[in-house]
C-alpha cells in the first residue's frame, strides 16, 4: 500500500484524510504543527454563550460541506441562519444604519424597487445605476478588479457603500486588487451573456418553492458550534494516523518517493504529499524541490484579521437588533469592518436574557488594527459599538481571536498564478495542494479541494506504472 502524508490539519487536510479513508486508502499520516486540529474552525462555550472564533457557518449553495455533514451523521444538528427580518443586513453610512435593499445579496430582480426606496444611495447614485443597461460590455476576456467592474457598470457610490464592503469583505480584501474572475465569476459571465447586469437579473427565472417544503437556508451551522464539524471528522479518522504538535521542516525527493523531515528529528517516506497549509508555508517546504514553485506560491498574499465577541444583558441594549448585523464601508473611517448579531443570526448562541455580537477587525484595508493585542482589540470593538449602536454597558463576556496572515488574497491575475503553479506541479507527480489559497476560500471550497486530492491519490494507487514515471492529474484547490 502506498503512503500518503497530509501536512496541515485544517478543514482541507481533514477532508482529504476523510475521503482517502472512504476510498479505502488507510495508509496515511496527517501532521499538524499546532496542538489542535480544525484550523480556523474553533468554537467555545462560556457562561451560556456559544462563541465562534473563525467562521460561524458555511454557504449551502456549494454542496460539499452539507454532504459531508450528512456523511458524518450531523444532519440532525444542522441549524440554518434565521430568515425574514432576522436576515436583514445593515450598512453604516452617514451616521446611521441603513437596511441593505432586499434581494441585494442574491442579485435578484426584486432588489430594484427596494433600491429605489432606499435612503442609502443618493438619487444621482440611483440614476447612475439605472444607466447600467446602456454601459457597453467589456471587450476581451481580461481579468478585472471588483472595484473597476462595479465602478464601470454601476458607479462609484454603489461600489463604496455596498459592493466594496460587502463583496470585498467576504475575502477581507481591497476591492481595487480583488480579482473578479477568481471570486465572483458570475458577474463577468452575466455581462458577457446579456450585456448588462440589470438585463441578466430581469431574465433570471423566478425561484419556485415546492409546496410544503422549507427552503434551504443560505447559511448553515451546527447546534453546538461549527467546531462540532471538524471534531466529527477527527473522530471518524484512525487516531494513530493523526500527529499534532509536530512540525514539518522540509520535503525533498528520495528516489521514487519523498522524504518528510520532522521537527523531532525523525522523517517519513511517502509516495504522496498533500500540502494543506497556507501557500507561504508550503513555499518554504518545497523550496528544496523546486525554487520556482516556491516563488509562485509566495506570490499569493495573505492578510491578518481578528474577531471580537461581546456578550451583554439584553436589558442593557437599546438597539432593536432586528437583523443579522451590519457592514462598515472604508469611507466611513471606522475601526471595524462589520458586526454580526450572532444571537439574532442563529438560535442558541446566548442565554435568553442576553445578546451576543461578533465584531470583525482588519483585513487588507486596515491590517494593522488586527495585529493589536487582545485587550486592545476588545477596547476597539467596544468603542465602535458605542458609536454605532449606542452600547455603553460593560460586556459580561469578551473574547478576541487573532488570525495573523490567515486570509489568502485573490489579487488580480490570480487565475494565471494558479495555472503557473499547476504547471510547476506537473514535474513532481505525487505532490498535491489543497486549501483556501487556490480555487475558493470558503469551507465548502476547502472540502471540495480535499475530495479532489483524495480522488487523484486513489487514481494513482490504482495505476500500474511506476510512481515517478507517471504523471497523475495535477490537483490543486477545488
Amino acid at each position: 500500500m502506498n503512503k500518503t502524508v497530509i501536512i496541515g490539519g485544517g478543514i482541507a487536510g481533514l477532508a482529504t484524510a476523510f475521503y482517502l479513508q472512504e476510498s479505502g486508502s488507510l495508509d496515511f499520516t496527517l501532521i499538524e504543527c499546532s496542538s489542535r486540529l480544525g484550523g480556523k474552525i474553533t468554537s467555545a462555550e462560556q457562561d451560556g454563550f456559544l462563541v465562534e472564533g473563525g467562521p460561524d457557518s458555511f454557504i449551502t449553495q456549494k454542496a460539499a460541506a452539507l454532504d459531508l455533514c450528512t456523511r458524518l451523521g450531523l444532519a440532525g444538528e444542522l441549524v440554518g441562519s434565521n430568515t425574514g427580518k432576522s436576515a436583514t443586513t445593515y450598512i453604516w453610512s452617514d451616521g446611521r444604519l441603513h437596511p441593505m435593499p432586499e434581494g441585494m445579496m442574491l442579485m435578484a430582480p426584486t432588489m430594484i424597487l427596494p433600491f429605489l426606496r432606499s435612503r442609502l444611495i443618493s438619487w444621482p447614485g440611483k440614476l447612475r445605476m439605472g444607466m447600467e443597461i446602456f454601459v457597453p460590455k467589456a471587450s476581451g476576456n481580461q481579468d478585472e478588479s471588483l472595484a473597476a467592474f462595479v465602478r464601470r457598470r454601476l458607479g462609484s457610490e454603489l461600489l463604496n457603500k455596498i459592493a466594496g464592503p460587502l463583496m470585498g469583505g467576504i475575502h477581507a480584501a481591497d476591492p481595487e486588487k480583488l480579482s473578479l474572475k477568481s471570486t465572483f465569476p458570475m458577474f463577468p459571465e452575466m455581462e458577457k451573456k446579456h450585456g448588462s447586469l440589470v438585463r441578466a437579473m430581469m431574465k433570471r427565472p423566478k425561484r419556485t418553492a415546492t409546496p410544503g417544503a422549507k427552503p434551504t437556508p443560505m447559511f448553515m451551522s451546527l447546534r453546538g458550534g461549527l467546531q462540532r464539524f471538524s471534531d466529527a471528522i477527527v473522530s471518524h479518522l484512525p487516531q494513530q494516523a493523526l500527529r499534532t504538535s509536530c512540525c514539518v521542516l522540509s520535503v525533498s525527493p528520495h528516489g521514487s518517493r519523498y522524504r518528510v523531515a520532522l521537527g523531532d528529528g525523525t522523517s517519513i517516506l511517502a509516495e504522496n504529499i498533500v500540502f494543506a497549509t497556507p501557500s507561504y508555508v508550503t513555499a518554504d517546504l518545497v523550496q528544496l524541490i523546486d525554487p520556482t514553485l516556491a516563488s509562485r506560491l509566495r506570490a499569493i498574499r495573505y492578510v491578518s484579521t481578528a474577531t471580537v465577541s461581546l456578550g451583554f444583558h439584553r436589558s442593557q441594549i437599546t438597539h432593536p437588533m432586528q437583523g443579522a448585523g451590519f457592514i462598515v464601508p472604508k469611507s466611513e473611517g471606522r475601526g471595524i469592518t462589520a458586526c454580526s448579531w450572532s444571537s439574532e443570526k442563529f438560535k442558541h448562541r446566548a442565554p435568553d436574557d442576553c445578546v451576543l455580537l461578533r465584531v470583525f477587525i482588519g483585513g487588507a484595508l486596515s491590517e494593522d488594527l488586527a495585529e493589536q493585542d487582545e485587550s486592545a482589540l476588545i477596547e476597539l470593538a467596544r468603542k465602535e459599538l458605542r458609536t454605532i449602536m449606542g452600547i455603553t454597558a460593560t460586556p459580561v463576556l469578551a473574547k478576541a481571536y487573532r488570525w495573523p496572515k490567515a486570509n489568502p488574497q485573490y489579487d488580480l491575475g490570480h487565475e494565471l498564478r494558479i495555472k503557473q503553479i499547476e504547471q510547476s506541479l506537473t514535474d513532481f507527480p505525487g505532490l498535491f495542494l489543497a486549501g483556501a489559497a487556490y480555487r475558493g476560500s470558503g469551507i465548502p471550497d476547502c472540502i471540495q479541494s480535499g475530495i479532489k486530492v483524495a480522488t487523484a491519490i486513489a487514481d494513482r494507487a490504482h495505476a500500474k506504472t511506476p510512481y515517478r514515471d507517471q504523471h497523475a492529474p495535477v490537483c490543486i484547490g477545488s
